[in-house]
C-alpha cells in the first residue's frame, strides 16, 4: 500500500456529489489521497458543470462505468454514492472486476435521511465494509435485520448524517426577518398539491411583509437529479404572480443559512443542515404521511401546519430526538466514518467478505441473474418492441416513473 491511501468516491447525482466532497475532505484531513468521479454512463443523472462548480472545487473526473469500476479496483477505499439498488449493484461489479491485490474496502451512506424503503435501502448496501448510519433508529433496526438475516453486524457504524457536524450549533433567537422554503421535486407529487404549497408561501409572505421568503428548488428547471421536478415553483409563478417579498433563489442552501432565521420543508434533509446551523426550522404537516416521507419525523416537537406558522407557533426540537440525530461523538459523522474505512485497509478480516460469502447475499445473485434472464427473455417478445418502436425513449422513462409511484 503507498503511504498515502487512495481513496475513491463515486457520485452518480448531484446530492450525492455533495457528500463525496464533504467525505473528502474528511479523507483528506486522515491522510489519503482523494479521487472524485461521475459516471457518464449506467445513469441517467447528468451533473451540468452548475451544479459540480456549486458544490465542489475539487476536480471531479467523469468516466465510463467500466473505468470507474477499475479505478476502484486499483483503489485502496471506495465509497459508491448511488441510489440503493445501484449500490450493490457496483459492489459486485467491483468484486467481479479482475485487478492486483486485494478488494478496495468498500463504503457506503446515505446522502440524507433514511425516509422510506428503510430496511431494503439497508440490505442495499449491506455488502459494504462499513456502512455510515444516521440516527441511533436506524441502527437499532439495522441491527435487528442483520441479527434476523444472520448478517454481519460490524460493519453497522453509528455516525450521523455525514453531511452534518457532530453537534448542533446553539439556536438563534431574535425576530423573523428572513425564510426559507427548502423545496423538493417530488414532495408532495402532484402538481395540485404542489400548486397549493406555493400559494401557501405567498400567503405567509402576504401576511408578513416584514419577511423576506426565499423558495429555493432542488434544482433549476433545465438540471438533472435524482429525483426530478414534476411542477416547479418557476412554474407556478409564472402564472400567478408573487408577492413581492417572496423570490425564487438557486443559491446552495449552506450558503443562506448564516442569514435565514426559519427553514421550513415538507421533509428535506435540508431541515437537519438548518438544525445544525442554529436555525428555527418546521417540517410543514399540512401535507402528512408516508407518502410525503415525513412520518419519521413524529416525534421531533417540529411539526407545523401553515395555519400555526402563520401565528408564530414555530415548534423546538424534542431533545431526545435531536440526540438521536446528532449522536454523540468527538469527531464529525463524516470523520468518523473515514477513520473506521481507513483503519481496515490494512486490516485481515473485513466484513464485505463475510457478507459476499454468506447465503443470503448469494441467493440475492442468484435472484438477480435469473430476472435478467427473464428480463432479456421479455425484451424480445412483440410487444416489448412494438413499445419500443412506437415511444420515445422520455416518454417511456415518463411512463416508468408514473408506474413506479402507483406502485409505492
Amino acid at each position: 500500500m503507498p503511504s498515502a491511501p487512495r481513496s475513491l468516491f463515486v457520485a452518480g447525482f448531484d446530492s450525492g456529489l455533495k457528500l463525496a466532497d464533504r467525505f473528502a475532505e474528511a479523507f483528506e484531513q486522515a491522510g489519503a489521497e482523494v479521487t472524485l468521479a461521475a459516471p457518464t454512463t449506467g445513469t441517467r443523472h447528468q451533473l451540468s458543470p452548475g451544479q459540480v462548480r456549486a458544490i465542489t472545487s475539487r476536480p471531479v473526473r467523469y468516466l465510463p462505468q467500466e473505468e470507474i469500476l477499475r479505478l476502484a479496483r486499483d483503489s485502496d477505499t471506495v465509497v459508491p454514492i448511488y441510489d440503493g439498488s445501484r449500490v450493490e449493484q457496483f459492489i459486485a461489479a467491483v468484486h467481479e472486476t479482475p485487478g492486483q491485490g486485494r478488494l478496495p474496502v468498500i463504503g457506503t451512506a446515505y446522502v440524507g435521511m433514511v425516509l422510506y424503503n428503510n430496511l431494503h435501502g439497508y440490505i442495499w448496501r449491506a455488502l459494504g465494509d462499513v456502512i455510515a448510519v444516521n440516527s441511533a433508529e436506524d441502527l437499532r433496526d439495522f441491527l435487528e435485520t442483520a441479527r434476523a438475516l444472520g448478517l454481519p453486524e460490524d460493519n453497522l457504524l453509528l455516525t450521523g448524517l455525514p453531511l452534518l457536524p457532530a453537534h448542533p450549533a446553539p439556536a438563534r433567537g431574535g425576530a423573523v426577518r428572513r425564510v426559507l422554503f427548502a423545496d423538493q421535486p417530488t414532495v408532495p407529487a402532484l402538481a395540485e398539491e404542489r400548486a397549493y404549497l406555493y400559494d401557501r408561501l405567498a400567503d405567509y409572505a402576504r401576511r408578513h411583509p416584514d419577511r423576506e421568503m426565499i423558495v429555493r428548488p432542488r434544482h433549476r428547471p433545465d438540471e438533472a437529479t435524482f429525483h426530478e421536478m414534476t411542477y416547479s415553483p418557476a412554474v407556478h409563478f409564472a402564472r400567478v404572480a408573487p408577492p413581492p417579498n417572496l423570490r425564487i433563489d438557486y443559491t446552495p442552501i449552506a450558503e443562506r443559512l448564516p442569514s435565514t432565521d426559519l427553514v421550513l420543508s415538507v421533509s428535506s434533509t435540508a431541515i437537519l443542515e438548518a438544525l445544525a446551523a442554529g436555525c428555527r426550522v418546521a417540517f410543514l404537516a399540512d401535507f402528512f404521511g408516508e407518502p410525503f416521507l415525513n412520518s419519521r419525523f413524529v416525534r421531533s416537537g417540529l411539526l407545523r401546519t401553515f395555519d400555526a406558522l402563520d401565528t408564530d407557533d414555530i415548534g423546538t426540537p424534542d431533545p431526545e430526538w435531536l440526540r438521536d440525530v446528532f449522536p454523540s461523538a468527538a469527531t464529525s459523522p463524516a470523520a468518523t466514518f473515514a477513520a473506521r474505512m481507513l483503519e481496515l485497509v490494512e486490516a485481515d478480516d473485513r466484513p464485505h467478505d463475510r457478507a459476499w460469502a454468506h447465503p443470503f447475499h448469494q441467493n440475492r445473485r442468484r435472484i438477480a441473474g435469473a430476472v435478467r434472464e427473464r428480463a432479456d427473455a421479455l425484451a424480445g417478445s412483440p410487444l416489448r418492441r412494438a413499445v419500443r418502436a412506437a415511444l420515445p425513449e422520455p416518454v417511456r422513462r415518463r411512463l416508468l416513473t408514473a408506474a413506479r409511484r402507483i406502485r409505492r
